[in-house]
């Protein structure tokens, strides 16, 4: 069997990003909870488990990225395994396949520590390139 490559464009943003959407797109919003937005489907098997988003909330959200993405980054991948992922992903590549344009939202501002950049990246291996519709591109936060 010949390998597939994918026709279809992947993009990733937050609801703010969505303004540079310049053409028809399917709207995937991969997070488990939080504000409906208007047309899209929310995907809940490509958000962080309910363990890991509790972790954050309580540990993480307002400290620096430096203090925490790694072990959020590992965990997150650790879960990219699991059934439930795979099932989203495989969704994901099903419908580039068939030449869908699809944008996987969250609503973390910064793409470069949010689990939307990583599922984005997956798709790297099937040559796939996600573009971040609204990227961070300043330095005010350290990573590393």
């Amino acid at each position: 069997m010949a390998n597939l490559v994918p026709t279809g464009r992947l993009y990733t943003s937050n609801p703010s990003g969505l303004k540079y959407l310049k053409e028809q797109a399917e709207l995937w919003q991969i997070m488990r909870a939080g504000p409906e937005l208007p047309s899209a489907i929310r995907v809940k098997e490509l958000s962080p488990s309910d363990q890991l988003f509790k972790r954050y909330i309580k540990e993480w959200r307002g400290k620096p990225p430096i203090k925490w993405w790694t072990l959020y980054e590992e965990q997150f991948m650790k879960e990219m395994k699991t059934e439930e992922k795979l099932q989203g992903l495989r969704a994901v590549y099903k419908g580039l396949l068939l030449g869908r344009t699809i944008v996987l939202i969250c609503f973390c501002e910064d793409h470069r520590v949010c689990h939307r950049r990583l599922v984005g990246e997956f798709f790297k291996q099937y040559g796939v390139e996600a573009v971040e519709l609204n990227p961070v591109n300043s330095d005010q936060l350290t990573l590393f």
